[in-house]
């Protein structure tokens, strides 16, 4: 098994996080897990990505790993770009859902911005450090040193897509543990294909080339992945600000549309090579 998994370190490492993710989740949604197991399938990425690092590349591969989470110094611009720049963009794509059929917004809920802050220390942890450890401290490296930075992006953005298919699936199901996620809807409104294309599309590639840029522009700093990462709960502080439906799909188009006109700036003032003027981009080294 180890010898199939060194070979074939990147299919073992996306079907490892497959596994743990859609079927923690299924069994979970049955009953046969309890539910506060469902952390396990949303730290599957992390989880697999750990577990594909001490197999191949050991305790110093582990070490490596897990140093790259204390990579802070990198500049004030890349700071603030991590912490603030969904804060900005959000409710800038927000204004534009009218033109998509989506809902005008509202901002006579505003609330309080302290409220992000320990959202935003809570979601970098869970989902931030929970999938970035996979997706851009194991694969992104690896992809990086067969493709350059922009196709290495779009092959994370499809595969992390298609990871969430089990969402796309169960949370229509009645259990509390999916409450919060409004896949099910979006598939009722545009149909199972359009939905999750869409949703590659003008989120997770998007969301890729910002990962992939910040990374390569740190010298492979996972901390600052993993908050950016936790930065997404912008999004949910402004749909309670403004009042929109999360459920109707027609609210993200103008979101998505923001995210990746940003994304086709960062690849054209950066270069597709690298994703950055300065770096060369962080690739796999075997240790």
């Amino acid at each position: 098994m180890s010898t199939f998994i060194k070979k074939y370190e990147i299919a073992a490492y996306y079907i490892l996080a497959t596994l743990l993710g859609t079927g923690v989740t299924y069994l979970v949604v049955k009953g046969v897990l309890p539910s506060g197991l469902i952390l396990v399938a949303a730290t599957a990425a992390s989880i697999s990505g750990i577990t594909i690092t001490a197999i191949v590349d050991g305790k110093e591969g582990l070490k490596k790993l897990f140093g790259q989470l204390l990579i802070w110094r990198v500049g004030i611009g890349l700071w603030l770009f991590v912490l603030f720049f969904l804060g900005l963009v959000t409710p800038l794509g927000f204004l534009l859902n009218p033109i998509f059929g989506g809902e005008s917004i509202d901002l006579g809920n505003m609330q309080p911005l302290y409220t992000i802050v320990p959202m935003l220390v809570m979601f970098s942890i869970t989902a931030g450090l929970g999938e970035e450890l996979g997706w851009t401290g194991f694969l992104t490296p690896r992809l990086q040193t067969r493709y350059n930075a922009l196709t290495t992006s779009l092959i994370r953005g499809v595969l992390w897509g298609l990871w969430h298919f089990p969402l796309f699936i169960f949370s229509g199901l009645d259990h509390p543990s999916l409450e919060s996620f409004p896949y099910a809807n979006w598939v009722s409104q545009k149909g199972f294909l359009v939905a999750m294309g869409a949703f590659i599309l003008i989120n997770q590639i998007p969301w890729s080339i910002f990962y992939t840029w910040i990374f390569n522009n740190t010298k492979g700093s996972l901390l600052l992945v993993a908050l950016l990462h936790g930065s997404e709960v912008w999004v949910a502080y402004w749909i309670l600000s403004t009042g929109i439906d999360q459920g109707n799909f027609d609210n993200y188009w103008g979101y998505g549309l923001a995210m990746l006109v940003t994304a086709v700036i960062i690849v054209v003032t950066n270069g597709a090579e690298n994703l950055s003027r300065k770096n060369q981009r962080i690739m796999h080294q075997e240790v």
